[in-house]
Parts: C-alpha cells; structure tokens; sequence
C-alpha cells in the first residue's frame, strides 16, 4: 500500500491526502457538534431551571408580602382603635355600621395597595360582624371552611398560619388573630383572613420569566400535595411524580414534551415542580441540527470540487515541467523552448520553471566551456608552481642580513632576524595546513625570541607547561600564537612591570585543553558572544580571537572553542579546547 501510495501520480496523492484531510475534518466537526450540543442542551436546560427557580422566588416573596400586610393590618392603630371599641362599648347597630364602614375602606386599601400579589379579597373578623375588601368574595366561602381557617389563626397564638388545605378549590389562605393584653391575658380582637388566588399569582410569577405565563405547577407539603394547576390532571400527576429524577428533565404529556424542574419556595418551606411546554425549544433545536448538518455536508462537497480544480491546476504546472525534463534528458544539445506564462509567476511553480530554463542554459554552457576549463587548469597548475619560487627568495633574503648582522656584530638583530626566517619558513612550508602542538609551539618560541628583543627580555617571563602527551594533537594553523600575542599586547602595553605569560596544556577526559594566562589585563564579560553578535565591532586582535574560535567549531563543532575569562582580578585566562583524538583540520 505504501509502495503504491508512492508511486502514484502527483494529482492522486494530493487528492488522497486533501480527502483525507477534509474526511478528519468533517468527523471532527460532527463530533464537536454533538458535544457542543450536548452542553448547550445542558446550559439550556440548566438557564431554564434557574429561570423558573427565578419565578419560585417572586412566588415566595409575594407570600412574603401577604404575611408583612396581615402584620401591617394587626398592627393599624386605627383598626385597633375600632376593634376595642367594640369590645368595650356596648352593642350599638350605628356603632357596628360606623366601625364596618371604617375597617372595610381600610381593608379596601389594603387590597389595593397589594393588589399585584393576586389576593383575591382581605377580611376581618370579628365577634360582631365581618368586615371584607370583596364581601361578595367572602360570603361565598363555605361555613365549615371559615370556621376552619379562624380556628387555625386562633391556634396559632398571633402569628401568620397559612391553610393549605383548599388550595385547589376554594385558594389558599393565610390567618392571624389581632389580639390585646387584658387582665394580664391574651384577648382576641378580631382575625385577618387573606385569601390568595394561587393559580393566578403562579402564572403572574412565571410570566416575568416566560411571556407566555404557560407554567404548571405542583405544590408539596411535607411531602403531600397541596396544588397543582387546573390544566393537570391526576393521571399527569402521577406520572410526573413517577418519571422526574434529579433537578431537571424532559418528560412528555401525552404528544407534547415539557421541560419539568424542581426547587423550594423557601418563605413557606414547599416543594415544588414547574413545568413549561418544550415542543418549541425542541423543534428550533432540531431545525438548528439539521441546518448544522446541512452547511456541513454543503461545505464538504464544495470544498472537495473545489479542491480537485485547484489539485488539476497545480499538478498540470508540474506535470509539464516533467515533459521538459524528460526531453532535455533525451536531447541536451536543444534549450527547451521558454513559456512566458512562468516568466512573472512568484509561486513556486514558477520559480521551478525558471529556474530549469536556467540550469538548461547553464549546462549546456558548461558543456561548450568544458574544453576551455581544462586548458585553464593546466595553466594555473604551471603558476602555481611559479609561486613557489618567491618563498625561496624571501628566505635568501633573510639569510644575507643575518649574515650582514652577523659580520657587524649586531647579534640581537641577527637573532630577530634568525627567528622571523624560521617563524617564516615554519608557516609557509606545510602547504597542507596540518599542524601539531609541536610546530604550534615552535612558532611561538620563534615569535617569543623577537618580543623578549623588542621589549627587553627583563619585562617578559614566558613560560611552558606542556604535558608530552598531547605534542602530537593536530590543530587549526595559527591557533596559539595569535593568543600569545593579545596576552603581550594588552598587557606589556598597561603595565610597567614584568609581564608573565604562562602556556599550559594537558588532557582531561578526552579532551586537550591550553591555557595561555597573562597579568596585567582583563577580558571583557562575553566577550566573544559581543563579537560574534556585532553589538562590538572586532578590530584589531579581536578579529583573531573570533576567526580562532570559528575555525575549532568549524572543524570539531560546537562543543569546542575559545573561551576567555578572568581568573582573578590580575590574570585573563585564554583557553583552547579540542578533542583528544587526532583529527585532520581544514
């Protein structure tokens, strides 16, 4: 299969390979899409719950509100006022019209002020009469049911007590007696009895969540149900109760989904369950899938049209660049004819084009040349070999001042003289460039004679420490001269006193180290990384530390070189590291 993948055709392999890409591609698109689907539906479903956990808290607060008015009601001095005076004055029909009129707008008020938390009417009972916002309201009310809510208020010493026993039929109620202390005891002046429509103030809460105010409710107490809204049935109770499971989830009633969540209005401690109608949101999830899917399959198809004209029109430039090669591999003495279509192309289609327009020219340039360039060689053979007389007259010329020195008695000159020849002779004789320690410390010796003459050989100690070892390492011509040099340089030209220069060498763990360490002088921090990076232009003795350490990592690589330091505040340090083994440098 490989083999075949291989050998195949430019325009197979780029199809192969763009199918491929776009096969990758497209799995991954379906597989992110059903994950971010996946958590949408999870971040919906989550939004959702909160929106209607949102809804059970505007539910709690307005019962909330209900129980701060009956405080407010209990609490009216004006109404406290009239229920004492019917309890201490004695039975007169004017007084109980004028109190019942006074209480009643009061009342009234009341409902009015709160009218937004769905009461459906506030009364007041008392031992005489009963006062109501709504009285039509309140005279419907079954005899049994009152005498069961003021019962509860009274059982309940003051205090609001909610009656959730009619929840479905009659509303819900909540009940408080107003009362006084008499005789060092708690006596009754009358009971407040707030009648809250249930069904409506759950739609009011859900429509600040839901412009459709479409939610169903089930209430709980203490696990047993006190409402649900009149659209549910027993059977959908039932079944609800059954199926929902954690916090949220899809349940269908009958042909139609809802979304079903659970919580706790916490004012009054209930559970409950709300449902909203979800065929909507389930049908613009669908429609949302299938157009994903759509685009999707779109976008493959076009992108693989798309990619098979642009594969054509890349692999036809390369399928002709072929044709030419194969004929000027068959007939190399005829140029393939130029096509100005390649001239101004950028791409690489055209640079390759050009580009073997060139070579063709070139080649058979070369071809034409060939004879001519053999008659060159042959002639810069014979000058190369007419070069080698100048050093043999340099020589000569060197030798007839030292003998000239010699005969006048100039010794010190004739000794710079004896050691230039040699230093000469030394370096221009290996025509190869294969040196040694050994022929390295030669040249030094010869260059240390003529500085110990030019400087006074009081102001200049060298001295060698040279493990016998190593004499015979091969290195790069011109490798601790150079150094030798810079230590004279930078030191003899400071201080006044006695230069030393110490020269020391040995192996360590494969690898041959020379020291050269001078007084006097110091290195500049990184000096080479400055040379190397241009932020110091080299002059001078610089040029040579940085041409040194180049040409050891040229030729032994990176893990070798020049370095400089400073071993203490009096001695710059120049070391030399190569490899132990002999190798032949360029």
């Amino acid at each position: 299969m490989h083999n075949r993948f291989r050998n195949a055709p430019l325009k197979i392999k780029i199809t192969l390979i763009t199918a491929f890409a776009i096969f990758l591609t497209s799995a991954a698109s379906l597989i992110g899409s059903f994950i971010f689907m996946h958590s949408y539906n999870n971040l919906l479903y989550q939004a959702l719950a909160g929106s209607l956990n949102y809804s059970a808290e505007d539910i709690s607060s307005k019962l909330s509100n209900i129980e701060s008015m009956t405080n407010s009601i209990i609490s009216n001095q004006f109404i406290r006022k009239n229920l004492i005076s019917l309890m201490d004055d004695p039975v007169s029909d004017i007084l109980d019209q004028n109190v019942d009129n006074m209480i009643t707008a009061s009342l009234m008020d009341y409902h009015q002020n709160y009218k937004t938390n769905d009461i459906k009417y506030i009364s007041l009972y008392n031992p005489r009469f009963t006062s109501s916002s709504y009285k039509t309201a309140s005279l419907e009310l079954p005899e049994n049911i009152k005498n069961h809510v003021i019962q509860a208020a009274s059982e309940n010493s003051g205090y609001a007590c909610w009656i959730t026993d009619y929840c479905n039929t009659e509303g819900l109620f909540l009940s408080r007696n107003s009362r006084r202390v008499q005789n060092l005891k708690f006596e009754t002046l009358g009971t407040v009895v707030v009648n809250v429509d249930l069904e409506k103030l759950v739609q009011s809460s859900t429509r600040s969540v839901l412009n459709n105010g479409s939610a169903r409710y089930i209430l709980y107490e203490n696990g047993q149900e006190i409402f649900h809204s009149r659209s549910l049935s027993d059977s959908q109770i039932k079944h609800i109760s059954k199926d929902l499971q954690g916090n949220y989830k899809i349940l269908s009633l009958g042909n139609s989904p809802y979304f079903c969540t659970t919580g706790k209005i916490s004012n009054n401690n209930w559970d409950y369950i709300c449902l909203i109608p979800y065929s909507h949101i389930a049908h613009t999830l669908r429609f949302t899938r299938f157009l994903s899917f759509g685009i999707l399959l779109f976008s493959i198809l076009t992108v693989f049209i798309l990619s098979r004209f642009m594969i054509s029109s890349i692999t036809a430039d390369f399928a002709f660049l072929v044709n030419k090669m194969k004929r000027f591999g068959q007939n190399e003495s005829s140029l393939p004819i130029p096509d100005d279509t390649y001239f101004c192309r950028v791409d690489e289609a055209g640079i390759l084009h050009r580009q073997f327009d060139q070579m063709t020219v070139e080649i058979q340039r070369l071809i034409q040349q060939n004879y001519v360039n053999e008659i060159l060689t042959k002639d810069a053979r014979l000058k190369a070999l007419e070069s080698q007389i100048n050093p043999h007259f340099l020589y000569n010329a060197l030798e007839s001042v030292n003998w000239r020195a010699k005969a006048i008695g100039a010794t010190d000159i004739s000794e710079m003289v004896l050691a230039l020849g040699d230093l000469l002779r030394t370096t221009l004789s290996n025509k190869d460039g294969n040196f040694s320690i050994r022929h390295e410390l030669q040249i030094v010796a010869d260059y240390i004679t003529i500085q110990k003459i030019r400087f006074d050989e009081e102001r200049l100690d060298y001295r060698e420490n040279i493990s016998t070892d190593i004499l015979d390492a091969e290195l790069p011509q011109m490798t601790i001269q150079p150094l030798i040099d810079n230590a004279i340089n930078y030191a003899m030209e400071v201080i006044t006193e006695t230069c030393y220069i110490v020269l020391t060498g040995y192996a360590l763990d494969g690898t041959i180290h020379i020291k050269v360490t001078n007084n006097g002088s110091q290195f500049e921090d990184h000096l080479l990384q400055k040379l190397e990076s241009g932020s110091i232009k080299p002059h001078g003795i610089g040029i040579g530390l940085l041409n040194i350490h180049q040409r050891i990592q040229l030729i032994y690589g990176s893990g070798y070189g020049l370095t400089l330091y400073n071993a203490d505040e009096d001695h710059a340090v120049a070391e030399i590291i190569i490899p132990q083994s002999k190798v032949k440098p360029c």
